[in-house]
Parts: structure tokens; sequence; C-alpha cells
């Protein structure tokens, strides 16, 4: 045993130059798992850090009850205390001091100009150690209803310094003079964040709280328990409030914020796993044509006595050291690469918090395992042929013939792919999006199982054009031909990468098109004031839209909120408008009911939501709400479903009933029908200068406001085609890859040709065909692939949104010139070392 490990590692050391590509292909996949996992783990942690600073030498917290806390990565907003409970809480025995607090979500002016950060602007009450972390940089705490305090990050990138005047907009608006610049433990500032942090008096009138607060921060005494203290407080003050300890707060609010970071770690998972898919193509084609080109050695290890299962167990330990060490190095890049992904995610919307880099034990365990795993999985077929070489093999003076397709991959591929079409068809028909992922992977099992047999053919019918090339390009074709299973394996991983970026080039533009469709169809407000950052939640106070409608050149502005709703244990979210005044900006269609019936409450649904759930005009639909729990809303109207997706929910309800259920005060968009005979130029005029004092306020027109929503559809798809290229990058390595071996595979055959008159010229040229011809093989297979994917999905999720096909063709046209170039610069090494054979020891190579 001890002698075959030894043989084992002189072979990979001997042939590293040709696992070299392999490594790197183990070590790109893997650097990707790795990366993606101490992003996350690092942004879950600095959230963790982030609030439980925030909540330092806290004891307890009292809050209003909510029904639950928090929504899609968003807290609810909780009833204000009565100003009545900072006494009561007070005077509890046990209570050493109580702080009342009012804060909440504001937004900051800075010369005019919005500061807009990755994350949330805090607006909050000053407090002095121990109830915070708070700790001035500068300046003093705030008195009075003209003094704020700036976080110093955020007045050192704005250039703010004391003394200067900065406008504050929550529910109002105000202009207040910086008095001081904080910092929090010993960090500048929150990250992605800004700190604006008034006195009581004042955050009470920013956040319209009357004499009311969000909460209170008790200290025990020292010599009572706080776990005693909880109970009678809340004993004390009843059922109508939370008291959590300050840590359970902080880990509550920094539950809610990580729900992103949750989604984020499974779509960067998902590539990755695409990533190491593509990888796993070429790790199994190299150790396929190594052990061809090895296949005299094994024999001869057989003769000299080695079994069948010791060679096996030998060509798996060549897998294991490659995946081993590659699953290292690549676990290395891996934490650094995490930088880059934390770039990459900020640029398509992500407040992802900075700070330094969190490496788990169990991130280095996965990532090394997952790299390993796949590297010996993908030699697992190469080594149990190489166990099945006879000794008779060592005699041979020619390598063997390439293998044909069997009669048993024929059928089973062909019933694989009837099954995957016949699958797909169906549940685009019967609009079935799980259906859809079955017939999927029973498709690209089809492709793969009947690649050997497809490859050949495409590449005759798409190497035509090469003719032109003369000999070097007949020759290219040939050789592509002449091994169809390594020329498949090589295909397939590219075609896997550009299938999966044609599927979300088709699937952005399509949803693009289905959401600008239906809100410029439904919508015909002629001006949209919406949020800077597309707050679905809000950021709008309401004074916005008061002010828009007292404007004569405004005949109607109509406010729209949304809000979460528990519906069955899962979240939802629903719309709250203004029945009176939204039909004179949105044209809603109602197959039953009306939209005036939601003036004596009750709930409107979109009519695929009643069909499916077998709901009817008059019944009561459950909705946990988060201020009041469990509700019976009556359905007292359908809308159709364009409709429903202009207003961005299934389920719509009044201003009225949102206010008796919710406590946020704030909306997210404002729609305006100007006065009869004024230009929307001369509104847009006027309302700028209404609405100046709220930064965060945006005046659009339709066409604007459907480009802010394609945007954002941009920006997600956007970073999931850029993280894809890693998998195009690591299918193109294994392009390099085949072509390097197939020249030690063909030295003697180079020979032949320069030795008979072919130039060092021609020679780069067939090479280079050779990998632009399977690239394009990889193109042809990839785009159609993922045009049929991308048509059925689309067919499965028709059942939420009819969605028609929209084929990007200029973005998919550039990805093919792309892939085609990228193909020709895979040649380009293995050309240069085919022309530098020595014609004469080419020849001898046997």
């Amino acid at each position: 045993m001890i002698a075959m490990w030894r043989l084992t590692v002189s072979n990979a050391l001997a042939h590293r130059s040709r696992l070299a590509l392999t490594w790197l292909a183990v070590a790109l996949g893997v650097a990707f798992v790795a990366g993606s996992l101490v992003l996350t783990d690092t942004s879950s942690q600095l959230l963790d850090n982030q609030f439980r600073t925030a909540a330092a030498g806290v004891d307890l917290t009292v809050r209003t009850a909510a029904a639950f806390n928090s929504a899609m990565g968003v807290e609810v907003q909780r009833a204000p205390l009565p100003a009545d409970v900072v006494g009561r809480v007070a005077d509890t025995p046990g209570v050493d001091r109580a702080r009342p607090i009012a804060s909440g979500a504001g937004q900051l002016q800075v010369r005019g100009r919005a500061v807009l950060p990755a994350g949330p602007t805090i607006l909050g009450t000053w407090a002095d150690a121990p109830f915070t972390a708070y700790r001035l940089r500068a300046g003093h705490a705030p008195h009075g209803p003209d003094q704020v305090v700036l976080d110093a990050a955020t007045a050192r990138e704005h250039a703010v310094r004391l003394g200067d005047t900065v406008t504050v907009s929550a529910t109002t608006s105000k202009q207040l003079r910086v008095v001081g610049l904080t910092g929090v433990g010993d960090r500048d500032g929150l990250p992605n964040s800004n700190l604006v942090l008034v006195d009581l008096a004042c955050a009470q009138t920013l956040l319209g709280l009357g004499p009311g607060v969000t909460s209170i921060d008790v200290i025990a005494d020292p010599d009572v328990a706080v776990a005693d203290l909880r109970t009678r407080l809340a004993t004390s003050l009843g059922s109508g409030y939370a008291v959590t300890t300050g840590q359970d707060t902080a880990a509550a609010s920094a539950a809610a914020a990580k729900q992103s970071i949750s989604y984020l770690r499974i779509v960067l998972l998902a590539l990755s796993a695409a990533g190491l898919l593509v990888g796993a193509f070429l790790i199994a084609n190299t150790f396929a044509i190594v052990l061809t080109q090895r296949s005299r050695e094994l024999a001869l290890l057989r003769a000299a006595g080695a079994t069948g299962r010791q060679v096996f167990t030998s060509v798996l330990g060549e897998a294991l050291l490659v995946g081993v060490t590659g699953a290292a190095g690549g676990t290395a890049a891996g934490i650094g690469a995490a930088y880059g992904l934390r770039g990459l995610a900020r640029g398509a919307g992500l407040a992802l918090p900075d700070g330094p880099l969190t490496v788990n034990p169990r991130t280095l365990l996965v990532a090394v395992a997952a790299g390993t795993l796949v590297t010996l999985l993908a030699a697992f077929g190469p080594a149990r042929r190489a166990a099945r070489i006879a000794p008779v093999e060592a005699m041979r003076l020619s390598d063997p013939a390439p293998a044909t397709a069997r009669r048993g991959r024929l059928i089973t591929g062909w019933v694989l792919l009837g099954l995957g079409v016949i699958q797909l068809a169906a549940a685009a028909a019967f609009r079935d999006i799980a259906g859809v992922a079955i017939g999927a992977v029973l498709f690209l099992a089809a492709l793969v199982v009947l690649g050997p047999v497809l490859a050949p053919r495409l590449a005759q019918a798409v190497g035509r054009p090469l003719a032109r090339l003369g000999v070097p390009g007949r020759l290219a074709r040939e050789s592509t031909v002449r091994n169809p299973r390594r020329t498949a394996a090589t295909a397939m991983a590219l075609a896997l990468g550009l299938a999966l970026i044609s599927f979300v080039s088709v699937l952005d533009s399509s949803v693009k098109a289905a959401v600008g469709t239906s809100y410029r169809e439904a919508i015909t407000a002629d001006l949209i004031i919406e949020s800077a950052r597309n707050e679905m939640l809000g950021g709008l106070s309401p004074e916005v839209a008061h002010r828009a409608a007292s404007l004569p050149e405004v005949a109607v502005a109509s406010p729209i909120r949304y809000g979460h709703w528990l519906d069955r244990g899962m979240t939802s979210a629903l719309t709250a408008v203004d029945p009176a005044t939204l039909p004179h900006v949105a044209r809603v269609r109602m197959t039953a009911g009306s939209l005036a019936a939601l003036d004596g409450g009750g709930v409107v649904l979109a009519a695929n939501v009643a069909t499916e759930r077998h709901l009817h005009l008059g019944d009561s639909l459950p909705m946990t709400l988060p201020r009041d729990g469990q509700q019976q809303l009556r359905i007292v109207g359908l809308m159709d479903d364009a409709s429903a997706r202009a207003l961005s929910t299934s389920y719509v309800i009044s201003l009225a009933t949102y206010a008796a259920h919710y406590n946020e005060n704030v909306d997210a968009s404002v729609m305006v029908a100007l006065a009869h005979g004024v230009k929307p130029q001369q509104a847009r005029t006027a309302l700028g200068k209404a609405i100046a004092d709220f930064p965060n306020a945006q005046i659009r027109n339709q066409a604007e406001a459907a480009a802010g929503r394609a945007a954002a559809i941009d920006q997600v798809f956007g970073l999931i085609t850029v993280l894809l290229c890693f998998a195009v990058l690591i299918a193109l390595l294994g392009i390099t890859n085949t072509l390097a071996l197939s020249i030690v595979e063909r030295t003697r055959e180079i020979g032949l040709l320069r030795a008979v008159g072919m130039t060092r010229r021609q020679l780069r040229s067939m090479i280079r065909a050779e990998a632009v011809l399977v690239a394009a093989v990889a193109v042809v297979v990839g785009v159609v692939v993922g045009l049929g994917l991308a048509a059925a999905t689309l067919g499965g999720l028709s059942s939420d949104m009819p969605l028609v096909v929209r084929v990007p063709v200029a973005r998919l046209l550039a990805v093919v010139a792309a892939a085609v170039l990228a193909g020709l610069a895979a040649g380009l090494l293995p050309a240069r070392r085919a022309a530098r054979l020595d014609v004469l020891t080419a020849i001898a190579t046997h």
C-alpha cells in the first residue's frame, strides 16, 4: 500500500505540468465557494457586532408588543409608547435608570444634496454612557430644537464641520446646526449608515411621535438580577408591552438585517456550484486524456502484478492530491476574493457592512471538502477505465483508438432527452416552475450523455467555414471530430456557462419588459414622486403628498404605502391606497366588487390569488398584521392580475385600514395627476420648490419611474451574469488544457505534418482553429439550451405574471463574439507550443 502511495505521488509530480490547469480549475471553483462563505459570514458577524455595540450597557428594552418582529429584512415599526409609561418603568423597584428613546428612519441633506448611504440613515436620541457606545469626537451633545450630532465618518465624507447647517427629514423636515461629531466604540460610525442624533424633543418632532417614545432603555440596580427585573416589568406593564434584554433586542435587529445576506448566500453558493460543475468537466477530461496517454504505463503496472483495484486507487490518489492542494490554494485565494465579491454585491444595491474578514473553521472545512469531493467524483470514471486496462496493452506500439459511443449510452441519452423535452413543455404549459426545474435537470443530463454523439456532428456543421483556411482548417475540423468524447466534454463545460448566461439575459429582458408594460398600462399618473433610494416600505413624509395636493398645478395627489403581514406563517406584502384618488392616477380593472368598497375596510385581491385559494367576494381572509395580530378582513373586490402587478402586490387595503393596523407613517410614492392645461415641466418645477426640504423625494415621469424599476432588476441579474463569467473562465481553461494535452498526444502527427511541408504559421492556425471550433460548438449548444430553458422558465413563472420571451439579440451577439474570441485566446499558448516542437524529435516520438 505504501509503495502504491509513493507511486501515486511520483506520478502526480511527474505529470504536474499536465495537471496544472486542472489544479487551477479546482482552485478557482473553490475560491468562489470560500469567498462566498467568507463574505456572508463576515457580513453577518459585522451586523451582530454593530447592533451589539449599539445596545452596549443596556440591560432591558421596553417596547410595545408586535405580532412579529421583522419581515423581508425590515423590522416592523411598533406603536409609540405613551409618555406615562416612562414614569411607570422608572418607578419600578429594581430599576436604576430608565432612558426614553425616539428613533426611526430619517434623511440627511448637506448643502442641498441628499446623503444616500448604502444602508439606513438612523435618526435617534443622543445618549451618554453607559446607555450607548456613542463617543463624542468633537463638539458637544445636542441640546434644544436646532442642534444635531453626526457620526464622524459621514461628516468627513461630506466635508461637514462644526457649525454647519444640515437638513434632516423624517415625518417633518428641519434645518439643524451641527454641534458635535461622534464615533461608535472605536469606529467613526456604523458601516454603510449615517447617524443623525438629536435631543428627545427634537426627535419626537421630526418623527411625528408627539409626546410618545419608540422605546425605553433600562439599567437594573446592581443588586437586582436582570431576569427578575424583566419578569417584574412584564407583569407590571401587561401583555401590550414587550420587555426584552438589550442583547436580545440587538440580536433581533441583527437577524432582520441579515435576511438579505441569507438570500445572497443562497445565490452565491448556487453560482459556486455551477463553477464547480464546469470544473468537474475539465477535471474529468484531463484525467481521461492523461490516463489514455499513460495506457502503456498502466498496462506495465498490471503486467508487473498490480491489480485493477490498485490502479484504480492510484488514479484516485492522484485526484486526491490535485483536489486537496487545489482546494487549499482556492480557499486561501477565496478569502481575498471576498473583498471583490463585496464590491460586486454593493454594485448590485446590497448594503453590506465594511470591516475585517471573518474566517470560520466551517468555511475552511466546507471549501476544502467541496473541492476535494468534486475532483474525486470527476476522476472516478477515468479511474475505472484505467483499472480495466489489460496487461496486453503494454505491447501496443500506439495509443488505443478513441472510444465510440455505446448503444446503452445512446438509448439512455435519447430517453432522457425525450423525457426532458416532454417535462419542460408540460411544465411550461401548466405553469409549473418546479416541473421546469425537473425538466431542466433531465435535459442537461441528456446532453451530457449524448455529448459524444452530438459533438462531432455539430463540429462538422459548425466547422464548414474553416475550409476557407485551406489545409489547416480542414485538419482542425477533422481533429475535433476524431475524438468525440474529448470534444464533447470540453465543449459541454463552456456550453453550460454560456447557457446560464443566455438564460439569465433572456430572463432579465423578459421580466423587465413585463414589469414595464404592466406599469405603463396601469399607471396613468403624469408624475410620480418616489424616494431616491426606491424603498418599497417608504421614506416619503406624508407632508410631501399634502404639499403636492395643495398646488394649483396638481389635480390629484394619491399616496401609496406598503406593508408586511403573515400569511399562514409566511411573510407577504400588501399595498395601501386611497380608493377615492387612485382611479385618477391608475387604471385598476376590477373583475368583481369595487375599489370604493375599501372605504368600509376589507381587502381587494388579485384574481389569480382568489382562484388559487378558492376565495370569493364576501369571504373573510385571515391576515396577521404586525400591531394587532390576526384580523379577519372581508374580501370586497377582485382586480385583474395586471393591475395587481402595477401596484406591486396581490393584496390592497385602504390607507385608513393601514393606519388602523400599522404604525409606519411614511409613503412609498405619491402619484400625481396634473390640472387641465398644466405642462409637465411647469408642474415639475412647482413640485420641486414645494418639497425642496425633503432631500429623498425625487420627481419622475412614467418613463423614468419604469426605468428605475428596470434598473433594480438589471442590478440583480447583472451581478449574477458577472459571477457566471467565473464559470466561463474555468471552461476556457478547459479548452487550453485539452489542446495542450492533445499536442502531447499528437506529437508524432505534428512532426509528420511539419515534415511534409506544413509551416509553423499553418500549424498555429490549425491549433487556434480547433480552439475556435470547440468554442463555436459550445456557443451553439449554450445559446440554444439557454434560450430553451428561459422560455420554459418564463412559461412556468407565468402563473404569477404573463411573461413574453424577449431575446436581447445585441447582448447575446456580444456573448457569442466574446466566447469565440476567448476560444481563440485559449488556443494561443497550445498553438505556440506546437509550433516550437522539433520536427525530428516529434517524428521519433511513439
